[in-house]
């Protein structure tokens, strides 16, 4: 998009010039900063609606881009140059967008680093969207090594009441392509989570205030990898809300309580989250508190709650999912499909909220949960009160793996094989909208629906975790891997391609095809040999477009 509106710029300028009378528009301007403007300020700058900020490439000690506005339909777009933009050092935060709005903050400005906009260190948080921002999308940034979260979006009540709920409201808070790791807090923390009220101190009086909401919230594809406390929590989020295909490793390792999930659905938010994977975390899989009518599906969620310690906790349980009420509406339902939930520390699913109406949990595969031998079959799905209203069936639940036939549980791979009772097992839930698995592959593949994130396939044996809409980039088999694994794509026509592999850092690993290739399907192989275990990407060029997938290279080391 930003080549096309370079190449025409100076026609349209021309043309303005030529028929100022006839409305067209002027051309869309491209302003450059070097790494010392440290505060791009839109009151000291004539941006206007589709034009584009570039941070040039180098050390930058930290951004704050305030005033700038686009427009719905034309948004600012803020990127990086031709290389990478990074923030390492000891300012309190590390990019903070402050009183914006229609803003695309992107790091994808350079074809060879995936993360083209790096934020490696500060002594605070890694970008925050406040001061009353609003309608920001946010791509490509990679956070480490910051004690506090990684991405903060909301704006906290204050002394002028501005950002009341009667006053303000956050829209279009969208999160997406992002890496964020080894942060102290928090990896995502999207709206308050004071949703029933706060109190503030003005003048020397406590006043109790609602800080604002959010509405259209998406965060999907990021990575999220070693946070201290959730991974992703949203909060407050209550309309327009997905929570899909992000993959959050190892979280909650500070092992703080009430800050314990993968995923956090916090008090007053209705999300639908699907299509995460969710593994090795000390806290809950998913902890849901919302208002409730919200989907729960597909998601693959692996040992939560691993090896938390229960000494002098007060709560030392930990689950798949756990359901409990902040402000639940009135007759809400909460449903829970086709996830597949491994090794739970205690229970797979536990429900406490008393305020639901009409819950059900379908479809869902349940396996070794960790209060199996103190609760028997009562430890796969814990109703905590009789009077909750949950109807449950077509699950497949079992105390050991063998019976369910995972494709490979050494290697993490939990797809179906073709002789496992969950294939065509399942209820048909078309109706809900579920008519896909974790693949993105079509639901059902067979006779009926299969029980689990995955519909067995016999094409597809490994983790897509990328949407592929054009169907032009396949995924790789298996995923994840140990010693090599197959890329597929297809070409509807002759096409010169270009397949390359990048580490979670951005820097190119490899280029394993750049050529001319036929109509039809290709695979090319990808044999990682003394590389270190872990996360990749591979991104396939056709001619003009580019589409990018992620892979998991598993080693002796890797768990």
């Amino acid at each position: 998009m930003h080549k096309a509106i370079k190449n025409f710029g100076f026609l349209f300028s021309i043309l303005a010039m030529l028929s100022p009378i006839t409305g067209i528009a002027q051309s869309k301007s491209n302003y450059a900063f070097d790494p010392g403007n440290y505060v791009i300020d839109g009151n000291d700058h004539n941006f206007n609606p589709g034009d584009t900020i570039t941070l040039m490439p180098g050390n930058w000690h930290f951004l704050l881009l305030k005033n700038v506005h686009g427009s719905e339909d034309a948004p600012i777009t803020v990127k990086n140059g031709d290389g990478i933009v990074k923030v390492d050092s000891n300012h309190y935060f590390g990019i903070k967008i402050g009183n914006c709005s229609y803003i695309k903050f992107s790091g994808a400005g350079n074809d060879e680093n995936y993360y083209g906009i790096q934020i490696l260190r500060t002594v605070g948080a890694g970008l925050s969207i406040d001061d009353l921002s609003s309608d920001v999308e946010v791509e490509q940034v990679e956070i480490a090594n910051v004690p506090y979260a990684g991405i903060y979006a909301k704006t906290d009540p204050n002394c002028t009441f501005e950002s009341l709920r009667d006053n303000f409201t956050m829209f279009n808070t969208i999160i997406h392509d992002c890496y964020i790791h080894d942060v102290g807090n928090e990896g995502l923390y999207i709206g308050s989570s004071k949703y029933n009220g706060t109190e503030i101190t003005c003048d020397g009086q406590d006043t109790l205030v609602y800080p604002h909401v959010n509405k259209g919230v998406q965060v999907y594809n990021n990575i999220i990898e070693n946070t201290g406390w959730d991974g992703i929590q949203v909060s407050s989020a209550v309309a327009d809300c997905q929570i899909y295909d992000n993959l959050v490793i190892e979280d909650s390792k500070a092992a703080v309580d009430f800050q314990m999930s993968g995923v956090l659905i916090g008090g007053g938010s209705q999300c639908d989250c699907y299509n995460n994977i969710i593994r090795d975390g000390l806290g809950d899989g998913i902890d849901i508190l919302g208002l409730g009518n919200q989907k729960i599906y597909n998601n693959l969620i692996v040992n939560p709650g691993r090896d938390y310690n229960e000494k002098n906790v007060a709560y030392p349980e930990k689950h798949g999912i756990y359901i409990g009420d902040v402000n639940t509406l009135p007759d809400a339902s909460f449903y829970f499909f086709n996830n597949t939930i491994v090794n739970p520390k205690t229970f797979g699913i536990k429900m406490t909220n008393e305020a639901s109406d009409g819950n059900k949990a379908y479809n869902n595969i349940i396996v070794k949960s960790g209060a199996y031998n103190t609760y028997g079959d009562g430890s796969y799905i814990r109703i905590e009160n009789q009077n909750i209203e949950f109807d449950i069936s077509n699950n497949y639940f079992s105390p050991v793996f063998k019976h369910i036939k995972f494709t490979d549980t050494v290697v993490g791979n939990f797809t179906l094989r073709k002789n496992s009772p969950a294939i065509d097992a399942g209820i048909n839930l078309g109706s809900y909208g579920v008519n896909f698995d974790l693949y993105n592959n079509t639901r059902p593949y067979g006779n009926a629906f299969d029980i689990g994130a995955f519909e067995y396939n016999p094409n597809n044996v490994g983790i897509i975790e990328f949407k592929e809409t054009k169907g032009l980039l396949k995924g790789n088999y298996p995923n994840p891997f140990k010693n090599k694994t197959i890329i597929e794509y297809e070409l509807p026509e002759p096409s010169r391609v270009k397949l390359m592999i990048f580490s979670p850092q951005g820097k190119l690993i490899r280029i394993l095809e750049n050529e001319q290739k036929s109509t039809g399907k290709h695979k090319a192989t990808f044999q990682p040999g003394n590389l270190a275990g872990g996360l990749y990407f591979y991104k396939l060029w056709v001619d003009d477009q580019s589409f990018t997938k992620k892979m998991l290279f598993l080693t002796n080391q890797n768990k």
